[in-house]
């Protein structure tokens, strides 16, 4: 029986990554039942790091170990997530440990590393100032991004230093980049959203970076009073992804570090530094990325609202003067004439339509009467969005090839009159090739190990060029925003 690519890539994407069950080794760690006090789950490397075997304290008190009863727990404020890092939990004859108290989910995880003191200071404050200037343009925003790439390379010291933008599908694109010479770049390059799954975005947004010091090390397994693994959603220790270092691997990464962006409480993107070689950062190299990354992220979005502003600002206005021009006519069809120019050219569309009762008037290159029959026939009847925005038609229409030899994208929007009933504009644009530039061929292979089908990572990440046809240029958010606006401002004209 063989197994389907999409039924592994939605197993890839269940895969509970925060149950793995184990963690990586350049920490040990320890769960700790919030209500008992127990110690539920311990790492097998405990006596590694701090000098104690697993069974003398699994399955224990907290209160029989004093390094483990400091004030610094009573700070926790019961959030998960909240952290609070206690300086030499454990001396070992002069082998300093330090510590990490996170409060999970009824527990707290402390993470235990040693002491970071020989990995030199490190100061954000330099770096973060010019950060936090607002880009006024387009070329002001690309140095945006070059001081974040520089100021990571400064920090860590890593090989490669790359901004990666996710798009509405979550694909992304390596926007900037910091590299050695001897590298190649992916400046430019596409990823497919398989490269990063929904469950490893979902945790970005918790847990804002991840480290992964060694990628060649071997996961080190958690041990409990019970089977069930712990949670670790909130752990940096969190083991890796067997795909996913196999994928770092294909890439000659021998040590990777990811911070995320995030704009308006979403996803925006990640910096994401690969390094040839194994390469710790301490705790408090990691913290200055996360300070240097939202730095970033408060002038990348208060420019982002700006433009918006701006944009949307001016979008109204001619909305507004459109509209008032229309109401001029007892049937605003009779109006279109003299603004569909204007009309057009808000949606950057090669043609526009606007359809009233049984009535349409069409301007542009657009659909005939027969053609556009088609399409107005499916949005009144068949469609129950109000706002409908596609730069493929052909997943509707997939049975009218004269239709989509003259159109491939459309905006449509409809409202209803009181007068009129349902009223409906369109904006068309027509097939236009669309290259999409990939690291590397994004479709997943299938391979067998052990007589179980599983995806492989692409072991190429040369560029590779798609040509998409059937496609219209894609609308931007900008013109998705517009689209929505329209309609809202239609509802109050009507």
């Amino acid at each position: 029986m063989t197994t389907s690519l999409e039924a592994l890539v939605q197993r890839c994407e269940a895969e509970q990554l925060h149950l793995s069950g184990a963690i990586q080794s350049f920490g040990a760690l320890i769960r700790i039942d919030t209500v008992s006090g127990t110690i539920t789950h311990v790492s097998a490397n405990l006596a590694d790091i701090v000098g104690v075997e697993t069974d003398a304290v699994l399955g224990r008190s907290r209160g029989c170990f004093s390094w483990l009863q400091g004030d610094a727990f009573g700070t926790l404020s019961g959030q998960p997530g909240k952290s609070v890092v206690i300086r030499n939990i454990i001396d070992r004859g002069g082998i300093k440990v330090d510590g990490l108290a996170i409060q999970g989910t009824g527990c707290i995880l402390v993470e235990l590393e040693r002491s970071s003191r020989g990995f030199g200071t490190v100061s954000a404050q330099r770096l973060q100032t010019p950060l936090l200037r607002v880009p006024y343009d387009e070329d002001e925003l690309a140095r945006h991004h070059e001081l974040l790439t520089q100021a990571f390379r400064e920090v860590t010291g890593y090989d490669r230093v790359m901004i990666y933008r996710f798009h509405d599908d979550w694909s992304g694109e390596v926007i900037a980049e910091a590299t050695t010479e001897k590298l190649g770049g992916y400046l430019g390059l596409r990823f497919p959203a398989s490269d990063i799954p929904a469950i490893a975005r979902d945790l970005y947004m918790l847990n804002p970076s991840r480290i992964i010091p060694e990628a060649a090390s071997k996961p080190v397994p958690v041990l409990g009073v019970d089977p069930a693994p712990p949670d670790l959603t909130w752990s940096g220790l969190r083991s890796v992804s067997p795909v996913h270092l196999e994928y770092l691997g294909h890439m000659g990464a021998g040590a990777s570090f990811s911070v995320a962006i995030r704009v308006a409480g979403r996803l925006w993107g990640l910096v994401a530094c690969h390094h040839l070689t194994a390469r710790m950062l301490s705790p408090e190299h990691r913290a200055a990325c996360v300070s240097l990354a939202n730095a970033y992220s408060l002038g990348l979005t208060s420019h982002l609202a700006s433009r918006r502003f701006q944009s949307m600002d001016s979008l109204g206005r001619r909305i507004a003067k459109i509209l008032d021009v229309l109401a001029e006519h007892d049937d605003p069809l009779d109006g279109i004439a003299s603004v569909a120019e204007q009309l057009r050219k808000i949606m950057s569309a090669q043609s526009f339509a606007m359809a009233a009762g049984d009535d349409v008037v069409i301007a542009g290159d657009g659909p005939d009467l027969d053609g556009m029959g088609i399409v107005d026939d499916w949005f009144l009847n068949e469609s129950r969005a109000a706002v409908v925005i596609t730069d493929h038609l052909g997943d509707i229409f997939h049975d009218q090839p004269l239709l989509l030899a003259v159109i491939s994208g459309m905006a449509a929007v409809k409202a209803r009159s009181p007068r009129s009933g349902w009223v409906r504009f369109y904006w068309f644009r027509p097939a236009q090739p669309q290259e999409v530039v990939w690291a590397g061929n994004p479709n997943k292979h299938i391979v067998e190990k052990a007589g179980v089908a599983m995806l492989s990572p692409r072991r190429s990440f040369e560029k590779w060029i798609e040509v998409k046809a059937g496609y219209s240029r894609p609308w931007t958010v900008e013109e998705k925003i517009a689209a929505g606006k329209f309609r809202t401002m239609l509802l109050e004209w009507l």
